[in-house]
């Protein structure tokens, strides 16, 4: 199976950011709701569970895709595992958060999905060291060290390396210098 990219850059690590702020964001808002009994912070609370979720499943069948081409019985696969099962928790445990939620008029939560958000967050958090592991260890999609740079890449549209191309010419007409730390 083919690595996701997009314009020559690897997808699952583009779509992550979405299913990691929102996730514990949501549980942040549901528990304000909790202490403050506001409703407008459960409803907040309700969509950016429901925005992680649609998020994490794009993350997530980027990240199979890559998880796929990783070769079994390595440092990385096992990582990969931890990383995998921590994300399809939370993410089980998200939609059934947002399932138990979506038929009621103020989205706002019980004890018990509050427990699942909080779990969900925490969650998301700890797979997320382990996804740095495999990206600041192992070199997971790191171009020259990668365990998968041979495991050709599946374009994603269809003037995809004209796109790669178009990023590079915008970053080639950015000033190199910048702020320092002396």
């Amino acid at each position: 199976m083919p690595k996701s990219t997009l314009a020559g850059h690897p997808l699952h690590p583009m779509l992550i950011v979405a299913p990691a702020a929102l996730i514990p964001f949501g549980f942040i808002l549901d528990a304000m709701a909790r202490s403050t009994d506001n409703d407008d912070y459960a409803n907040a609370g309700y969509y950016s569970l429901a925005g992680g979720l649609i998020g994490g499943l794009a993350a997530g069948i980027a990240g199979a895709m890559d998880y796929m081409a990783i070769e079994s019985e390595t440092e990385v696969k096992r990582t990969a595992n931890v990383h995998a099962m921590l994300n399809g928790g939370a993410l089980a445990l998200t939609a059934a958060n947002v399932a138990m939620r979506r038929n009621e008029y103020r989205h706002g939560g019980t004890g018990t999905t509050l427990a699942m958000g909080a779990i969900a967050a925490l969650g998301v958090l700890v797979s997320g060291w382990f996804g740095g592991k495999m990206v600041y260890e192992q070199g997971m999609r790191v171009k020259g060290v990668s365990p998968v740079e041979d495991v050709p890449d599946m374009k994603m549209l269809p003037a995809d390396e004209r796109v790669e191309h178009a990023m590079h010419s915008v970053e080639r007409h950015m000033p190199s210098a910048g702020p320092t730390m002396q």
